[in-house]
């Protein structure tokens, strides 16, 4: 017999603040305005009741945890032009496993290669709180 553990609300929790800081800190530095609406309402990173399901055991939503950090910190890095393509080949593993958990990512590491100063600085996509401090 095989017993398997349900996700915890933390790490639902934990999911949800980690596709927050991709939607609000990461995505607005490299797409426009009209491509983060657009991305909205074709469900780009959107969490309902249905993705929760898909991971609903610990090891799948660690699984899932463990892939968006991935992406964030790899995002992250100041010079993605010079990845090796040992991270190229990790951002696309990460972005892989959030698809085969039905969480719509669908970018490939060369669309964050370029960050763009020309969007604004304030964007309602981006958190309020960051402005505050």
């Amino acid at each position: 017999m095989k017993v398997l553990v349900a996700s915890t609300i933390e790490q639902e929790d934990k999911i949800i603040e980690l596709v927050r800081q991709i939607k609000e800190q990461i995505f607005p530095h490299y797409f426009s305005e009209a491509e983060l609406r657009q991305w909205e309402e074709i469900g780009v990173l959107s969490l309902g009741a249905s993705q929760f399901e898909y991971f609903g055991t610990l090891r799948d939503a660690f699984l899932v945890i463990t892939s968006l950090q991935t992406i964030i910190s790899i995002l992250e890095t100041k010079q993605l032009e010079s990845l090796s393509s040992h991270y190229k080949d990790m951002f696309l593993h990460n972005a892989e496993t959030l698809q085969r958990y039905e969480i719509c990512f669908p970018f490939t590491l060369d669309q964050f290669s370029i960050q763009s100063n020309s969007f604004p600085l304030y964007s309602q996509h981006h958190s309020a709180t960051k402005y505050l401090n």
